[in-house]
């Protein structure tokens, strides 16, 4: 039997109503697509500012937590703004909300905070121009728990207490022939060894030792002589440099117990003495776990981020600097 098709016209008419629908459909969701379309752009672009905003407020307080840890906060804001602006590429598109609040110092803790007003590129035509943008960054300092000397010696309390106060200006001079001898008043009252000692080398190290606090270091062996990569010349390649120096608490045989971390200014060097000023010397680390508060602080210092949900200082009201 001969099968019966539609006509040729009726089956182009019909792809013609198939056409039409779709121009309508596309016309009716066109503007949906253009919407979702500008919603991920103006998503996109708040996601970047908030990195962005968040790296500034970063900045701003672990500068803040540096100048605090050597001994000079001095204008907080200032400093704080600086940087913020100078680690904020997308600086532009954010702006510190009045009246928000900024940064907080409370002890050895630095508090970035505020409300950033982000500006759209196309919700302002719903009528949203702008989005608010909370970010808070937390910083710390605290003496350092380990370091490394850059010097290849190590120094008794005695050495340390006869320079007077950090940051005091006074020059302690340290004996290059570098020998434990005499007595004083240790940091717990008892008597302990003076003097000074080089120390045996850590892997990897020049002149150095690594040593933690409550650790001890080692006398360099024969005793009458040094590293031998702390040369006159590395010695005097030193000078205007501040390096870390450890500060012992006791002595047994060769070994001395680290009882902090000083930090050394180095000021000159000759054939017999190396002179310098102990000061506050911060240096930003990375680690995940903060170093220990409890090390006793002799300038040698940490500067870090923390998590701002430990924040245990004061909550400020907004507009405040210090609290």
């Amino acid at each position: 039997m001969r099968r019966v098709s539609r006509p040729r016209w009726a089956r182009l008419r019909g792809r013609d109503g198939e056409r039409g629908g779709i121009a309508v459909a596309t016309a009716l969701l066109l503007p949906v697509f253009i919407g979702l379309a500008a919603l991920a752009v103006d998503t996109a672009g708040v996601w970047a500012a908030r990195q962005q905003v968040v790296n500034g407020a970063d900045a701003a307080a672990l500068a803040v937590a540096t100048d605090c840890a050597a001994g000079n906060c001095g204008d907080i804001k200032p400093t704080a703004e600086s940087y913020f602006f100078a680690n904020n590429e997308a600086a532009k598109l954010a702006d510190l909300k009045a009246g928000s609040g900024w940064i907080y110092v409370d002890g050895r803790q630095i508090r970035a905070t505020g409300t950033w007003l982000i500006r759209h590129f196309f919700a302002g035509a719903w009528g949203s121009p702008t989005g608010s943008l909370s970010v808070e960054s937390t910083a710390a300092w605290a003496p350092v728990a380990s370091s490394t000397s850059g010097v290849g010696l190590a120094v008794s309390w005695c050495t340390f207490r006869a320079a007077g106060p950090v940051n005091s200006g006074s020059t302690v001079r340290i004996d290059l022939s570098a020998q434990p001898s005499g007595t004083c008043t240790g940091p717990t009252g008892g008597s302990t060894t003076a003097g000074s000692m080089w120390t045996t080398t850590s892997a990897g190290s020049v002149c150095g030792t690594t040593a933690a606090v409550e650790s001890s270091v080692t006398q360099y062996q024969p005793t009458s002589s040094r590293p031998s990569g702390c040369t006159s010349t590395y010695l005097s390649g030193l000078v205007g440099r501040t390096v870390d120096v450890p500060v012992w608490s006791s002595v047994s045989g060769r070994s001395a117990q680290v009882y902090g971390w000083a930090s050394l200014r180095v000021t000159a060097v000759d054939a017999t003495s190396l002179s310098g000023r102990f000061v506050y010397r911060p240096r930003q680390v990375g680690d995940a776990t903060p170093p220990p508060t409890t090390a006793p602080d002799l300038g040698a210092r940490a500067v870090f981020l923390t998590d701002p949900s430990t924040w245990t200082g004061a909550r400020c009201q907004d507009g405040a600097t210090t609290c």
